[in-house]
């Protein structure tokens, strides 16, 4: 009986505890947006940055972040932020907006490799649809498809229990697949290796050591796709195809 007490009271400890800094959370977002509101956004990305660091994440989090360096004219880490932001719910339009008006303040203009329509598709399926998009699909079609089996068992017509159990089983595949492709999705999200240039000027070396052959120069605010990690270097692919090795110092992952 002791120790049950013992461990009531470690639980109740611990419940205390989550409730009391999910309320200290709150006061410091509240406290955040009113700076913010003011105009005082050096507050305001400094409150923002503590609830960050606190280990709590929303899309709404960091794009309100995003929007008080941006108002600070701090654009490359306004650009991280909605990139951030973007990454936990692909469908957000206000950052994807907010984001390519940061974009142009960015030094480097750098043209894309044109996507094949393949590539094209599977991003769009892959990394335009989020996690709980995924979920709302699977519900409907698993939905629609117990609704059509139970037509099946409850008909006394053929032809509609014929029709209820070919377009049941259709609608179970369509539950399986969008099933499979969320879970795959948030998979190949998660392993996201984007990153943002975070200093004034990077030169890219063609092996990753101060004694490799300069490649190319980029400025900060330019996002890179990782490729390869070695000791304190980071092989980077930009845009247009172009790779090379940049010390990790030299950038902050999305």
């Amino acid at each position: 009986m002791k120790h049950l007490v013992f461990a009531i009271i470690f639980l109740l400890g611990i419940v205390n505890n989550v409730f009391s800094q999910n309320q200290d959370s709150e006061a410091l977002l509240q406290k955040a947006n009113d700076s913010y509101i003011n105009k005082d956004y050096t507050l305001a990305i400094e409150l923002y940055e503590q609830i960050v660091n606190q280990g709590f994440t929303a899309p709404e989090l960091n794009y309100n972040l995003g929007n008080a360096y941006y108002k600070s004219e701090n654009y490359t880490k306004a650009i991280l932020n909605y990139e951030r932001a973007i990454k936990q719910n692909p469908n957000f339009d206000d950052a994807k907006n907010n984001l390519k008006l940061a974009n142009l303040h960015l030094r480097d203009k750098i043209n894309s490799v044109p996507e094949s329509n393949f590539s094209a598709l599977f991003n769009l399926v892959v990394k335009g649809i989020s996690l709980n998009s995924w979920a709302a699909f699977t519900l409907i079609f698993l939905a629609v498809s117990l609704g059509l089996f139970l037509l099946y068992l409850f008909s006394t017509e053929r032809k509609l229990r014929k029709f209820a159990f070919s377009f049941g089983v259709v609608f179970l595949l369509f539950c399986f697949g969008a099933l499979c492709l969320g879970f795959y999705s948030e998979s190949i999200n998660s392993q996201s290796s984007d990153a943002i240039i975070t200093e004034t000027v990077v030169t890219a070396k063609s092996s990753p050591d101060d004694s490799g052959t300069d490649l190319f120069r980029l400025h900060e605010g330019l996002k890179v796709s990782i490729k390869d990690k070695s000791a304190d270097w980071i092989e980077i692919r930009i845009a247009d195809g172009r790779v090379g090795w940049v010390k990790s110092t030299s950038l902050e992952k999305i």
